[in-house]
């Protein structure tokens, strides 16, 4: 099944009331004077107004080039909350740092644009997503790190190439919002889901043509992302579809080493089904019976089994013979009896024949 893909509502949203703006400034070109930052003026409202007016054609487009490439990606990967305060925060400190160093000029210049959020952005998102994939024509991507420079060096061209009008761009807007989004990189971390999710998007696209897809595609993103559980489970599923039990069995037991012992149910009884238990070492089977003693008892009792069933030369498995006849003795204690008339007669000296006499449970 394909998911919907979600909008990235918030790239959208940012991108129309720029767009907007500037059609507005068009018509009423003294308003970048009104509502643009002016720290010898310096207002509440202009901390805002001033992140959405843009002083020329070229530096609105490359402000909206890159929110357009990465903003959707980089929103989609961490989340809309997530993005918009990383893109209003590194405003803000773009704004501040342009009050800072140009409020004791004698007629320092009104700021304007968006230039120190996304630089922000641009800061922020290179460091927590360097190799995300941004699609730019079918089947073509470039990484995040690269899409950056390029609107770096746009960015350098718009501070020394003006279009009419002397420029009220910031260049110290730039660079206070590049060094918060750094900053904001360090303290308000982002999880690294972006090429996760974008490798469980093609994992839902390749399930539509078939197990023998899903496999190629799951080895693919896991070389990556060993860890991701989503990819180890559709990789064993599609290796089960195949029908290749021993791919099947070596990633059931990746999965369970990366699998909370509370979610280890599923593939441990498909290594039952399989008769492949043994994989695991027996202590470990002991202690995950021990684990699911009270809260699945029939798991508890496959993995004992599997144990008791195992040579006898294993040390384990008087033990797992105690707690197996522990597991029956008040439901089934005619089978419990078996298992225990098995411990004495085969390890007569082991502590835990000396155990079940203390409980009163052989003579």
């Amino acid at each position: 099944m394909i998911v919907k893909p979600r909008l990235p509502i918030i790239t959208l949203i940012l991108i129309v009331a720029n767009l907007f703006a500037a059609f507005y400034l068009a018509f009423d070109a003294e308003l970048a004077m009104d509502l643009g930052f002016n720290p010898k003026n310096p207002k509440f409202i202009t901390l805002f107004s001033s992140l959405f007016l843009h002083q020329n054609l070229l530096h609105l487009l490359g402000n909206m080039v890159f929110l357009a490439a990465v903003g959707a990606a980089v929103e989609l990967a961490t989340g809309s909350a997530r993005f918009l305060v990383v893109y209003l925060v590194s405003g803000l400190l773009g704004v501040l740092a342009h009050f800072l160093f140009t409020m004791s000029l004698r007629e320092p210049s009104v700021m304007i644009g968006a230039s120190g959020s996304v630089a922000g952005c641009a800061a922020y998102y290179s460091v927590r997503y360097t190799q995300l994939k941004v699609p730019i024509a079918p089947k073509k991507g470039l990484s995040v790190a690269v899409v950056t420079l390029v609107w770096l060096v746009l960015q350098f061209i718009g501070v020394f190439v003006h279009i009419g009008e002397s420029s009220n761009v910031s260049f110290w807007a730039h660079i206070g919002g590049f060094l918060g989004g750094l900053l904001l990189s360090a303290v308000f971390r982002a999880p690294d889901l972006g090429q996760r999710k974008l490798g469980h998007d093609v994992l839902d696209q390749m399930n539509e043509r078939g197990p023998a897809a899903v496999a190629v595609a799951a080895r693919q993103h896991l070389k990556g992302h060993p860890g991701d559980v989503r990819a180890m489970k559709d990789l064993a599923e599609a290796e089960k579809q195949l029908g290749h039990p021993i791919a099947e069995v070596e990633t059931l037991l990746k999965l369970l080493e990366i699998l909370p012992e509370s979610e280890q149910t599923e593939p441990l009884l498909r290594l039952g089904e399989m008769e492949k238990l043994a994989m695991l070492p027996s202590l470990r089977r002991t202690l995950l019976a021990d684990r699911y003693r009270e809260a699945d008892p029939e798991t508890c009792r496959m993995l004992l089994t599997s144990v008791v069933e195992g040579p006898e030369s294993d040390p384990q498995i008087p033990d797992a013979m105690l707690a197996l006849a522990s597991l029956d003795f008040d439901q089934a204690p005619e089978q419990a009896q078996v298992v225990l008339a098995r411990l004495v007669a085969t390890y007569p000296l082991h502590p835990t024949v000396n155990l079940a006499r203390q409980r009163g449970w052989i003579s």
